[in-house]
């Protein structure tokens, strides 16, 4: 009983009027209880309350079941509240942050957290999108507001502790006295001290997959709050579970279209990806753009030579070398991509010619000082190029790639490793 009501309910019965109801009652040993009362003030000769008779009996065992299936109606709400969350918007953070705050407050615990278990083996770690705020000092108070900014949530590598227990062995961790038991570590100076905990896997096919933390509900936890949560913790596997799926089947599509789009060795745009980018400027208001855009045809001086003398191993480190000083020199907003064999067309966004053939130089000058390692063997190469500028005349992508391809074999024909640009 509160103090308010405690001060109310005596000032009645000094007043002379009975009082009745439940009233929570502490016994030994800290134990809780309910009882059912009458409280009946017995008015004296003077006037005043000379004695009050009460009657009571235990009613703890009615009231708990009352609350359990108070309890168990709001974790249904709670359940569905998760599950239309997930189902709107597939979105599985805002999912647990709709029912996190409201399970703190059916299970009465002060802190707590939902965890999803990324990873596997020793590279496994605990994704929290949800979690009542932990931070107790200044530095991890702002570690926290960091983390939920930059990853939506938080991530726990270190699983060799209390929480990281639960889903390493895939066990319900349940303690009321937190240092006796043999996977805690204890906490760092100044954290908040948690006498409770009630740690619960959350598994689908029988593996851990999550977990629910609670920590510090007064009177403890025990087997009746883990049976409560059940259906809950079954909801959450199946709603984990169905994100891990979609999350997989987007990963598979994506790698599918990037496989489709570039090359399998150099992980370049492919000839397919670099038509299709390159066409935009034929289409619309960018046909207009004239001396904006340049284009660049480029290869590797004698790599037939390369393959015959060491093989095709080294002539694919090579390609894939090349691959990455041109990614390393051009800029981000440049088209670089392999379009057959030694062949490499690389489109300048946004340049005038006299720039684009400086850029061509200067990536020349760097791929002839670079050395290309495979093993023990270091080679040192040299490329050619063509560079042409974009013109609303062009017809076609084709046509722009014949205008380069002619300026390469130019680049060739006196000599190679230079730059060939149209007049």
């Amino acid at each position: 009983m509160a103090s308010d009501e405690y001060r109310l309910f005596w000032q009645r019965l000094r007043q002379g009027q009975p009082c009745s109801g439940r009233f929570p009652r502490r016994g030994h040993q800290g134990r809780h209880y309910w009882i059912q009362a009458s409280y009946t003030p017995l008015i004296g000769n003077d006037g005043r309350v000379s004695r009050i008779v009460k009657y009571a009996h235990d009613v703890t065992q009615s009231v708990e079941t009352e609350q359990k299936v108070l309890r168990q109606g709001e974790l249904l709400d709670i359940m569905l509240s998760a599950q239309d969350g997930f189902l709107l918007d597939h979105n599985l953070a805002g999912a647990c942050d709709k029912l996190f705050s409201r399970l703190l407050g059916v299970t009465e615990s002060e802190f707590g957290f939902i965890g999803i278990v990324q990873g596997s083996g020793e590279q496994a770690c605990l994704y929290l999108p949800s979690i009542s705020n932990l931070s107790w000092n200044e530095a991890t108070r702002e570690w926290y507001e960091r983390q939920s900014r930059s990853r939506s949530g938080l991530i726990f590598n270190n699983l060799n502790n209390l929480f990281g227990h639960v889903v390493t062995h895939n066990t319900t961790v349940c303690t009321n006295h937190l240092p006796s038991h043999p996977a805690s570590r204890g906490f760092p100076p100044g954290h908040p001290q948690l006498h409770s905990f009630l740690g619960i896997p959350v598994t689908y096919g029988g593996r851990a997959i999550g977990m629910i933390a609670l920590a510090n509900r007064q009177q403890g936890y025990d087997a009746s709050v883990i049976q409560q949560l059940e259906p809950l913790v079954a909801t959450l596997g199946t709603l984990i579970h169905a994100r891990t799926l979609e999350d997989e089947r987007n990963r598979m599509e994506s790698d599918l279209r990037f496989s489709a789009s570039h090359d399998f060795l150099t992980q370049l745009p492919n000839r397919s990806l670099f038509f299709e980018q390159a066409s935009a400027l034929f289409a619309g208001p960018r046909r207009r753009q004239a001396g904006r855009h340049c284009l660049a045809l480029l290869d590797i001086d004698h790599f037939k030579r390369i393959n015959d003398e060491h093989g095709h191993l080294v002539g694919d480190a090579v390609l894939k070398g090349l691959a990455k000083v041109l990614l390393d020199t051009l800029r981000e907003q440049d088209l670089v991509a392999r379009i057959g064999g030694e062949e490499f067309a690389v489109l300048l966004h946004d340049v005038a010619l006299d720039n684009a053939r400086n850029t061509l130089e200067r990536l020349r000058l760097v791929v002839a000082d670079h050395p290309f390692v495979c093993e023990s063997l270091t080679l040192h190469l040299t490329i050619s190029a063509g560079v042409t500028p974009y013109r609303p005349t062009l017809a076609s992508v084709d046509d722009w790639l014949q205008e380069a391809d002619h300026l390469l074999y130019g680049a060739k024909h006196k000599g190679r490793n230079r730059v060939e640009s149209q007049a």
